[in-house]
């Protein structure tokens, strides 16, 4: 299987409907020089710190590249631009608030501005109180009226897609290897030595 048709059947088991193309493309938009400013196409600034600390402590650094490595904050904003509906885009940014907000009343402080230990805190309380991401076959939920997703989910669900389908975690981390193998392209149907049953 190709590098693009994984991307494209990791889209579809999420429920999101983008070509592989635009997904590549997204990724290439990302900027790689971590000198220049960041030109936020859907994020305010405020909005993408929030987003980089969530996607960093979700996955952070360890012998792996964690999410700011990975400038998966720079994905998520260009993938909820360039592929949520409006209706979307505004729900997710009501979440973003409603989830700082929370920090704010369990740790005094917005979720930048909290410490890792309170930060842990809050996911682990979100994690066991938020609905789970409904049960789905290739991008069709197998769940009659799903409840809607909620920042949260939505949030770390796009982390893991853009962890998982980067060039860098692809290549060096998963190595990935389309054609486990080698391929003989001539080799007799019946070996000598071995018994024919024909």
């Amino acid at each position: 299987m190709e590098r693009r048709e994984a991307l494209k059947k990791t889209l579809l088991a999420l429920g999101y409907a983008v070509s592989v193309p635009s997904l590549i493309s997204i990724f290439e938009g990302c900027n790689t020089d971590s000198s220049a400013k960041t030109n936020w196409q859907f994020f305010s600034e405020k909005q993408a710190m929030l987003m980089s600390e969530l996607a960093e402590t979700i996955l952070p650094k360890t012998k792996t590249p964690g999410a700011k490595e990975l400038k998966l904050d720079q994905f998520i904003d260009q993938f909820i631009k360039q592929v949520f509906s409006k209706e979307d885009q505004k729900r997710f940014l009501d979440g973003m608030d409603a989830f700082d907000n929370e920090s704010k009343q369990m740790n005094g402080k917005s979720f930048v501005d909290s410490s890792p230990e309170q930060r842990k805190k809050l996911l682990t309380k979100v994690e066991q109180e938020t609905s789970q991401i409904p049960p789905s076959f290739w991008g069709i939920v197998m769940q009659k009226d799903p409840v809607q997703l909620p920042f949260y989910r939505q949030a770390k669900s796009l982390v893991l897609l853009g962890y998982f389908t980067s060039e860098e975690i692809g290549k060096k981390v998963l190595v990935y290897d389309p054609v486990p193998g080698k391929f003989v392209a001539d080799m007799p149907l019946v070996q000598p030595g071995y018994i024919s049953f024909e």
